[in-house]
């Protein structure tokens, strides 16, 4: 995959096609099947289905913001016919939390938390754009910064798109969350578009035979870090 460039004093307005409306129905149908799916557990659909500004590659990213239990997400998806998927215990950074990643096929992605997600973590999916199951049902589309670091403001026929650069201020306020988070991002793309990306402090892929909790506790006997993210009240 091409890096993401990194636009700076930029602005567009978007008028969508009549295809992208089409487009952008059909994923958010499916992304409100998954969200159903899970209804009990209060999911949100975060990144370009929540903002709009999809293409045909646009993935469905599904994040459960709360710890759940990993078996009754298997059973739910058992029960839908959903028996094919992958699964990566993925922990981005020594201060990030534990993640579930379950890859139903190239483009769904369900995320669950392993330890306790905390606020500048729950506001990274903020500044993406996330919107809740009641909310795709009123089709509200929310604004959001995309991997360009450029803000996604949706209007009524399209989007109006514009740099963050020299504005994290105005679009941290806008998005209701904090300066912090929105300049700890700009420094992450701004060193992916730059040196590309880098690997995770840990990933490890389990197989269909593989129990989570069974694998989480050998990382965690393993590493002290884990076992102090996963001990942490």
């Amino acid at each position: 995959m091409s890096k993401e460039k990194i636009l700076k004093d930029y602005y567009n307005a978007i008028i969508y096609t009549e295809e992208i409306w089409e487009l952008l129905k059909s994923k958010r149908a499916r992304a409100g099947e998954l969200l159903q799916m899970f209804g009990q557990f209060n999911p949100f659909v975060y990144g370009s289905i929540a903002r709009g500004d999809i293409n045909e590659k646009s993935d469905i990213d599904i994040i459960f913001l709360n710890q759940i239990p990993i078996f009754q997400v298997e059973l739910i998806l058992s029960k839908n016919g959903l028996e094919h998927y992958n699964r990566e215990i993925i922990m981005a950074t020594p201060q990030d939390s534990l993640k579930l990643y379950i890859y139903l096929n190239e483009y769904e992605t369900l995320t669950i938390p392993l330890t306790k997600l905390d606020k500048k973590i729950l506001e990274f999916y903020s500044f993406g754009g996330k919107i809740n199951l009641a909310q795709l049902k009123e089709n509200l589309r929310v604004p959001g910064i995309d991997k360009r670091l450029v803000f996604i403001k949706p209007t009524s026929d399209g989007h109006e798109e514009s740099s963050i650069i020299n504005q994290e201020h105005v679009v941290a306020k806008q998005l209701g969350i904090s300066l912090d988070t929105v300049m700890e991002r700009k420094k992450v793309l701004l060193r992916r578009e730059k040196h590309g990306r880098t690997g995770v402090f840990l990933k490890k892929e389990l197989t269909r035979e593989d129990s989570v909790s069974l694998v989480l506790k050998n990382l965690a006997d393993k590493k002290r870090i884990i076992r102090k993210k996963i001990f942490k009240k």
